[in-house]
């Protein structure tokens, strides 16, 4: 798992500001914060109202995006 850097003053104040998730268009991004990422791509979600939030976002529907998808999507894309 690649982290994706953002380096956008407009966007860190808003998830800064904690903000749940981003839009884009008519999609949701679920926003979290990790404390640490292991090796195998794999992290544990230790605070309970996360868990229920991550729990109930991956019910939704929840296509998978390549990193080049995802910053074309953020306006990132160089």
């Amino acid at each position: 798992m690649k982290p994706l850097k953002i380096n956008h003053k407009g966007l860190e104040k808003e998830i800064g500001a904690g903000n749940n998730y981003i839009e884009i268009g008519n999609r949701k991004f679920l926003l979290m914060e990790v404390n640490e990422v292991y090796g195998n791509d794999s992290y544990q979600v230790t605070d309970p109202e996360e868990e229920e939030k991550l729990l109930k976002a991956l019910k939704e529907k929840n296509p998978i995006l390549s990193d080049d998808q995802i910053q074309e999507l953020l306006g990132i894309k160089k």
